[in-house]
């Protein structure tokens, strides 16, 4: 049978299509049938079990927050998930400790995802709690202040609105704060 796709274009086409949509159902369709915590939010009492914590529904002024985020378009140039390389573990830590991978029970609260789409910026899912709200005023208003070189363009109309500020910085804030994995609990507030 497999002779069979030697000597036919159409065959070969045909096998490799299945098997292709076949490695897809297996790797984005099943595993979470398989896993039911896909659909919950994280929740972990347990440090045995790996970073304890628990993730919250966001509240008004988050959200207000993740709107602004979305409107301006942050999520075109800012990832919001830690990848399985080590690389990534090492830049979203946090004084020497690696940050822990995302996980799909942080982003059941999430609708639309803001995964993003490539990483001109920095990885924003750890973020929470690393600066506070003095940083971020400073970083929004004209980024090259705190990190020379950076390409992104400043937002004076955030800052100058209290209100839309003081909400996206909210929102900033709840990144990658459901686990709790910072030594002695580090976070701005």
């Amino acid at each position: 049978m497999l002779n069979k796709a030697d000597s036919s274009f159409s065959f070969a086409i045909a096998a490799a299509l299945v098997l292709f949509f076949l490695g897809g159902l297996l790797t984005t369709i099943v595993p979470p049938m398989v896993d039911k915590s896909w659909g919950r939010p994280f929740e972990n009492h347990d440090p045995a079990k790996g970073p304890t914590g628990k993730l919250r529904p966001y509240t008004a002024q988050e959200l207000k927050g993740r709107a602004i985020y979305v409107r301006e378009g942050c999520w075109y140039c800012h990832t919001q998930q830690t990848r399985t390389l080590v690389a990534d573990t090492i830049r979203s830590g946090w004084r020497g400790v690696r940050s822990p991978i995302s996980t799909p029970d942080e982003f059941v609260y999430d609708n639309p995802h803001l995964f993003g789409t490539k990483r001109t910026g920095p990885d924003l899912s750890r973020v929470g709690g690393k600066y506070d709200t003095q940083w971020h005023r400073t970083h929004f208003r004209n980024p090259r202040d705190l990190v020379p070189g950076s390409v992104m363009p400043p937002f004076p109309w955030i800052v100058n609105n209290p209100e839309e500020f003081n909400a996206l910085v909210a929102y900033i804030q709840t990144l990658g704060r459901a686990k709790d994995w910072r030594p002695d609990g580090d976070y701005e507030k």
